[in-house]
């Protein structure tokens, strides 16, 4: 025991002095996320949408990969419900209005787009059918591409395939696939406000792992707060989030850059900022829907550490009886200036409040690392600004995940699975 005394602080002292792990990037991603300009970060606003594209930013510049076959680190639901028969774009052609499910449209950056004409395309004529690898054959070209075919496929039934394959690392530009004739003489492509007004994006970037890709560590954050609330003329109505969950995202986005460029994790890595956390959840709900429980070894879901509500470098991890993921985490922390705490009471419901939830309900071991919970005085109010976010703490605490989490990573260490059944509630 003395000898991993002796060690431990030596680890964590190589953390903390990492370039990728400074005062200097906290401050730099947190001013940005809980800024007056982000407006709260409101669900159903234009704010979110901004926020959403700087945290894809951020995961393009530390050359995360997208999930496998999807078009960009962007994945659209719809949290405030709606219609099932998606109406998503429309598509005038020579004229014509054609059937939506005659065309594809597909575009790697989220919100809705300017109308788009056939000069905005380069225009190829495909010989036969769409296959799924029609892409393939044409990543070579720059720019916006229309590619058109007047032939339906073999079953005469359906206009395209029942899936196109993506390019590894997602799609770089515009791609409009269109099963019509003939040739196009003018278009007129156009975003359907009532559906781009309605959908928010999950933002998931991937670091494939090295000898077990198959097994993924998930890190998740949901960026989404409360928006603007009117409280009169003379006073604050931005409520920026700082600390929920502003210090949560700008953990996400160092550790993933951090990984990146440290390029030796075993086990494929998983980075999600989700929205509708508000909402009750709502992003990761529908990210987990799509997901293979077994797939997930672990998930490590950061919420409210900005302010030290617990103490200097004290942080606890909920739902620390469900499984063996906290002790690991904090075994991976003896000797370090970090203290793993005994969390808030359970009548808090703090494991069930965050976007950890929705996966332990699938028996995944997940759980939130946070260092103030809604106690804090701030908790949903203006006052939540960055002049109280502790920039010390919060870049302690993001050196303190990376190195808990390194057994995980490399493989060295899997904990036991959550039982769904134990999380269920009598009726």
């Amino acid at each position: 025991m003395a000898a991993l005394l002796v060690v431990q602080p030596l680890l964590f002292a190589q953390v903390s002095n990492d370039e990728l792990l400074t005062e200097k990037e906290t401050s730099r991603i947190i001013e940005i996320l809980a800024s007056d300009s982000m407006k709260g970060r409101g669900n159903g606003s234009v704010s979110l949408l901004k926020a959403g594209l700087f945290i894809g930013d951020e995961f393009a510049k530390s050359g995360l990969q997208t999930l496998p076959g999807n078009m960009s680190y962007y994945m659209p639901f719809r949290p405030f419900g709606g219609s099932s028969n998606l109406v998503v774009d429309a598509l005038t052609w020579n004229g014509k209005k054609l059937l939506t499910d005659a065309f594809m449209f597909l575009h790697p950056h989220p919100g809705s787009y300017r109308p788009m004409e056939l000069s905005d395309f380069t225009v190829i004529k495909i010989d036969s059918f769409f296959t799924g690898s029609i892409l393939d054959r044409y990543e070579a070209i720059r720019g916006n591409l229309l590619l058109w075919s007047d032939q339906p496929q073999p079953d005469k039934e359906n206009y395209f395939p029942k899936k196109i394959n993506i390019p590894r690392g997602g799609l770089t530009r515009n791609v409009l696939l269109v099963c019509a004739s003939p040739a196009p003489l003018s278009i007129s492509l156009t975003p359907v406000n009532s559906y781009y007004s309605n959908v928010e994006y999950n933002i998931v970037g991937v670091l494939p792992g090295k000898s077990k890709p198959a097994e993924t560590i998930l890190f998740s954050a949901h960026y989404d707060h409360e928006g603007v609330f009117n409280r009169g003329r003379k006073k604050d109505s931005i409520l920026n989030g700082a600390n929920d969950n502003a210090s949560g995202v700008t953990a996400l986005i160092m550790l993933a850059n951090y990984y990146a460029k440290k390029n030796n994790n075993e086990r494929t890595l998983l980075f999600c900022a989700f929205a509708g956390e508000e909402l009750g959840l709502l992003g990761a709900k529908d990210f987990v829907r799509d997901v293979d429980p077994a797939s997930i070894v672990a998930g490590i879901n950061i919420e409210m550490i900005g302010i030290p509500q617990y103490g200097k470098n004290n942080i606890f991890i909920t739902g620390s009886d469900h499984s063996s993921l906290p002790a690991i985490l904090k075994n991976e922390l003896a000797g370090t200036p970090v203290r793993v705490k005994a969390g808030p009471p359970e009548n808090k419901d703090l494991f069930r409040r965050s976007d950890n939830f929705p996966f332990a309900e699938k028996g995944i071991p997940a759980h939130s690392i946070m260092s103030s919970d809604d106690d804090d005085k701030c908790y949903h109010q203006p006052c939540d600004e960055l002049k109280r976010i502790d920039i010390t703490h919060l870049t302690t605490i993001v050196r303190a995940i990376a190195l808990s989490a390194e057994s995980l990573i490399g493989a060295k260490e899997t904990p036991s699975r959550i039982d769904p059944l134990s999380l269920k509630r009598d009726e």
